[in-house]
């Protein structure tokens, strides 16, 4: 496993469906656009339930963020 963690891919029983996470330090890693496709949701659902749980300190945001997997917006510094 290199520093990035080990690349798991899931594939629903129908082939509808391919999950890729990334396992790392014994936390499985997925995108906000890959967790609303896990949960049959949008990206913007699974944006406000994380706002939600880090506003509400559940969790901190380092815990919940890989800075190397972000990416900056246009014109800002990442």
């Amino acid at each position: 496993m290199n520093d990035q963690g080990e690349l798991i891919l899931y594939r629903t029983d129908d082939g509808r469906t391919d999950i890729h996470l990334r396992a790392a330090d014994g936390t499985a890693w997925l995108s906000q656009a890959e967790m609303a496709e896990l949960f049959e949701t949008s990206k913007q659902n699974i944006s406000l339930h994380i706002r939600k749980i880090l506003a509400d300190g559940e969790l901190s945001e380092d815990s919940v963020v890989k800075f190397y997997l972000t990416t900056a917006g246009v014109g800002k510094l990442a």
